[in-house]
């Protein structure tokens, strides 16, 4: 992307960025997730399953996605973790993640090469090859997660692009950014996430990070982020009783995805339902 195009950095993201900075630049906090759901979802994955730990950070998911292109079998496990993760505490995460497994026959072999594109070549070869052998049922916001924890260390960045970074740079960059595999939009939003950062001196997934977590306090019901958000921002009594109140609606999620001859409308459903409650809650955190 050539530097004359790259619209100026947002003062949005200056402020974001200097929030952190003067926090001691805090890494994402690890994301929980229901293994007991994925277990009885996946359990031909039940080994790898019960080897993550409770709660899911960027760098263990990274360590999986380390291994993705040296092998059918490791990219299949690096895409079930890097689904946990982003997935976190939603109830129908498991099923999402196994139906592309099951209804793509070529996926593990998909994901084996696109982990061997994005370490070779980086994240915009990488989202335009997959973009090409796409897996039906992997979304733009989910395979940019998978490509990111697959990127190689000495290759152009792969970003993450979902919804709450999508809505941030409309927001606060008047730049719109469609999630349905639009190559030029993705490797816009690279050269553009990639100028900001060398700005501000930090890392591109640093600055997409910052766009994320943003955009999180902004709206944080609409995201499965959102308690871990709510609980690391209180400190009452008050906010610790909310904190519980979020991880039992969590719980609650899980345990009605794990039951017998769910269908996905019914996950669907619920979840929404999931959400206005989180919604409710932290409105009485603020």
């Amino acid at each position: 992307m050539p530097s004359d195009t790259v619209p100026a950095i947002p003062n949005q993201l200056r402020e974001a960025f200097l929030r952190w900075d003067s926090g001691g630049r805090q890494g994402q906090e690890a994301m929980r997730w229901n293994r007991s759901t994925w277990q009885v979802t996946i359990p031909e994955h039940r080994e790898l399953l019960a080897s993550l730990p409770d709660r899911l950070d960027r760098t263990t998911v990274a360590e999986w996605g380390a291994g993705a292109a040296d092998g059918e079998a490791q990219a299949e496990q690096a895409f079930i973790a890097a689904m946990a993760w982003g997935y976190g505490p939603a109830g129908y995460g498991a099923f999402r993640a196994a139906r592309v497994l099951r209804e793509n026959p070529q996926a593990p072999g998909v994901l084996r090469e696109a982990a061997q594109v994005v370490r070779r070549d980086g994240g915009a070869t990488a989202f335009a090859w997959l973009r090409e052998h796409r897996l039906r049922y992997l979304g733009v916001a989910f395979a940019t997660k998978y490509l990111y924890f697959c990127n190689g260390p000495d290759a152009p960045p792969a970003l993450i692009l979902d919804r709450l970074v999508q809505r941030w740079l409309r927001r606060h960059a008047d730049y719109q950014v469609r999630l349905d595999w639009r190559v030029g939009d993705y490797d816009r939003y690279l050269g553009m996430t990639y100028a900001w950062a060398s700005e501000l001196r930090v890392t591109p997934d640093d600055a997409e990070y910052l766009m994320f977590s943003d955009m999180l306090t902004e709206d944080p019901g609409g995201s499965p982020w959102a308690p871990q958000r709510a609980s690391g921002a209180v400190d009452g009594p008050e906010d610790d009783e909310a904190t519980t109140v979020l991880e039992a609606i969590d719980d609650a999620a899980a345990i009605f995805a794990a039951l017998p001859d769910v269908s996905p409308a019914d996950l669907e459903d619920f979840e929404r339902g999931i959400r206005q409650l989180r919604r409710i809650v932290l409105a009485r955190t603020n």
